[in-house]
């Protein structure tokens, strides 16, 4: 045992010692709680940077599950870019967390040196794993911030997300994910819908969370990719599930914040409204530069279904109704509404989309 030990850390170091200077080397971003024991271990590595012909290096970060002690990804984006200064050009694999950092990093330093990124799965719109670490987190004064950050709707992933994939122009990008048919098999950690990406080619494979990473030397698309850039001829379809994120505000720019008493679901439109079926994201900061705004997150959601929300900040107390959009060309789609005043005391109209509530609305 002490042995073997001792011949995994000299293959490390062997790893970490360059033998390809000419060549654009590979960077390997590991995800939340992650390290190098994400990778295939040193001595496979080693074979695989004689396949490629190129260096295959560390980018290791402070994460991890206990609250109070990692920074946010947007602090972490510095540390990243200070690595990536030394290499003239690198191509990326991230798994997980660590396909958010680079995404954060890329649409902050538009002068970067990334020839291609791999994102092996990435919750690109958060995991349900993540708010239940924040929920256990936050009897602690600041909590995890950065699985506050990578819970669903966070102001983290809204900001992200809202970009459209233009932080990733320019570069060379295929997003994978692993699924199964298998009961309580595939990814238990991010579902399809989160890791499928809009922006850019996607392609599934059998396994759970770790699956990618833990075999990056073993797909043979994997090695295709960074080696020419070639994507694979079969790609993923998108997920038939859609989820709805919508975000209201006031004309004045002020978020509107609404809890899960506020916000009820119409799944037709003469149906009634129910309080199941939708979360508000965040109790808690969820980005350096959060506004305080809430997301209400409707799961599975069809045409014809509808929410309303009731603003109680103000009197009279108002509600807001937001229909499920008829087209919806991605997995998750994003509203945002602007509210205007209600009716004011001259008797004018009120606002189309805000009605006053004349009695107090029951939780």
């Amino acid at each position: 045992m002490t042995q073997d030990l001792w011949l995994g850390w000299e293959d490390a170091d062997r790893l970490m010692q360059p033998d390809y200077p000419d060549a654009v080397p590979v960077l390997l971003v590991h995800g939340w709680n992650g390290s190098e024991f994400t990778w295939p271990d040193a001595k496979r590595l080693l074979a695989m940077e004689k396949r490629l012909g190129r260096d295959i290096v560390y980018f290791n970060y402070r994460t991890g599950a206990l609250p109070n002690r990692y920074p946010p990804l947007e602090a972490m984006e510095e540390h990243l870019e200070r690595y990536l200064k030394s290499f003239p050009q690198v191509d990326v694999v991230a798994h997980s967390m660590g396909g958010l950092l680079v995404r954060q990093y890329l649409a902050h330093h538009r002068g970067h040196n990334i020839r291609r990124l791999l994102l092996l799965s990435v919750p690109n719109y958060g995991t349900d794993a993540a708010s239940l670490l924040a929920e256990l987190a936050s009897v602690t004064s600041t909590g995890n911030v950065q699985a506050q950050e990578i819970q669903p709707g966070s102001d983290f992933l809204w900001q992200m997300n809202m970009l459209g994939g233009s932080e990733l122009d320019g570069i060379e990008v295929l997003n994978a994910y692993t699924t199964s048919q298998r009961r309580l098999a595939g990814d238990l950690v991010v579902d399809p819908v989160s890791a499928w990406l809009p922006w850019a080619p996607n392609v599934s494979v059998d396994g759970d969370h770790h699956t990618l990473p833990s075999s990056l030397d073993r797909f043979q698309f994997i090695f295709d990719f960074l080696q020419e850039g070639r994507i694979p001829e079969k790609l993923a379809e998108m997920p038939s599930r859609r989820d709805l994120w919508v975000r209201v505000q006031r004309g004045d720019g002020e978020p509107i914040v609404f809890s899960a008493a506020s916000v009820k679901r119409r799944h037709s439109p003469k149906g009634n409204w129910e309080k199941p079926g939708v979360v508000i994201c965040c109790d808690r900061r969820s980005s350096m530069y959060d506004d305080g705004a809430t997301t209400v997150i409707a799961d599975d959601v069809h045409p014809g279904e509808a929410l309303q929300l009731i603003d109680r900040s103000r009197s009279p107390i108002r509600a807001i109704e937001v229909n499920v959009p008829e087209n919806m060309d991605q997995p998750v789609v994003f509203v945002e509404k602007t509210i205007g005043p209600i009716a004011e005391p001259s008797g004018g109209p009120a606002a189309p989309d805000a009605t006053a509530v004349p009695e107090p609305v029951g939780p």
